[in-house]
């Protein structure tokens, strides 16, 4: 994983299941990006500018390591 922000930790996730989904940031210029990985090593990230960021300020301050997505297929 990258650091973002100077100070920021990187933290490990260790659970069952490694669906999972992280915001990062804010970074130098602002903005946020979300990241989305399943168990399968697939992955999505999202840039967001900071002007739009006020939800993922709001949920990454409740779910600082991320979150792990149980699989219940």
């Amino acid at each position: 994983m990258k650091q973002w922000k100077t100070g920021q930790k990187e933290i490990a996730i260790t659970a069952t299941g490694k669906n999972r989904i992280m915001i990062f940031g804010p970074k130098n210029d602002g903005t946020y990006i979300v990241e989305f990985k399943t168990d399968a090593g697939e992955a999505l990230a999202i840039s967001v500018p900071g002007s739009e960021a006020a939800v993922l300020k709001h949920f990454q301050a409740r779910m600082p390591y991320g979150l792990v997505v149980p699989d219940v297929s």
